[in-house]
């Protein structure tokens, strides 16, 4: 847009960590200023522009809101090494000189999140290629008649109640406590039988001859490993670094080289070492979110009066 700043933009992923495979995408992510009339006006503008699945650019009060929350996929950006920066404006050169000032120790429980979440896949798939579902399950199964005996409405409604403390259990019969207990394992049941559908029809194959051979996603493990270990260095040192110096190590847990049990070890000793890596940390529990929300502001009016000034001339 004529009348948006682009104020920084870089590769990042795989490219920035020095991961890339010859088959990797190059992901591009940016950080703008929009026009004036999201600042001025009642309307505002979109959090975010996609330009393709690969090329994503952020308004800036976003990024610093996901960024301040220590999101890692967003807050990664500021630490690329500069060969992969594609644009960086003397406005991006500030928030660049600026940027440790979203690291905290929020980190700690960001990095370990999106690590378990790759844990939780991994743990899943692995279940699915050991010992796979065999059949789709019905209601006969779990002793459930074809025709519902609690619609979803009372159902939903009953565990509402029931997590809140307005009604306990002893107000049921035991019943209606069975085919409540029997309609929710049938429909967790029926949630993995169709997530498992889907990750058949959504394999990668080449990831899917590691699973078979290895026994787990390693592609995923590699990330697992990074992610801990990207951790537990920011927490301990209080910086952040992209470009991976254990890259072929790295390498080599995607190429199947670590056990399934390895990687687990693995995993819970760097889990470990940032817990315990807390207390001696040189980060502040959050960031100055004043200061950042200030740095936020004069980057918005000074990119504001930067593309005024283009529009007048």
């Amino acid at each position: 847009m004529a009348d948006s700043l682009l104020l920084y933009e870089t590769v990042h992923g795989s490219q920035a960590y020095g991961l890339q495979t010859p088959t990797s995408d190059v992901d591009l992510k940016g950080i703008l200023v929009g026009p004036a009339a999201w600042y001025h006006g009642f309307i505002g503008g979109p959090e975010q522009l996609e330009l393709s699945a690969d090329h994503v650019r952020f308004e800036i009060r976003k990024y610093f809101r996901l960024a301040a929350a220590a999101n890692p996929t967003v807050l990664e950006l500021l630490w690329t090494p500069p060969d992969c920066h594609t644009v960086c404006t003397p406005l991006g050169e500030r928030l660049l000189a600026e940027r440790d000032r979203f690291l905290s120790l929020r980190v700690k429980d960001s990095f370990s999140g999106y690590a378990m979440s790759q844990l939780a896949r991994i743990k899943t798939h692995r279940k699915w290629v050991m010992h796979p579902p065999t059949h789709e399950p019905t209601r006969a199964e779990f002793d459930l008649p074809e025709t519902r005996l609690i619609s979803r409405d009372q159902m939903g409604a009953v565990e509402a109640m029931l997590a809140d403390g307005r009604m306990a259990e002893a107000d049921l019969t035991t019943n209606f406590l069975g085919v409540l207990d029997r309609e929710r394992r049938y429909k967790a049941a029926r949630k993995e039988w169709e997530a498992y559908q889907s990750w058949l029809k959504t394999r990668n194959p080449r990831r899917s001859a590691l699973e078979a051979e290895f026994g787990y996603d390693t592609k995923h493990g590699m990330h697992l490993i990074r992610l801990l270990r990207m951790g537990a260095e920011i927490v301990e040192t209080g910086t952040l670094k992209v470009r991976r110096d254990d890259r072929d190590e790295l390498l080599s847990i995607r190429g199947g080289a670590w056990s399934y049990e390895r990687l687990m070890e693995a995993a819970d000793a760097l889990h470990q070492r940032t817990q315990a890596a807390v207390d001696g940390s040189p980060l502040p529990p959050a960031p100055d979110e004043a200061a950042l929300d200030a740095l936020c502001a004069d980057l918005v009016g000074r990119a504001l009066a930067q593309v005024s000034a283009r529009g007048a001339a």
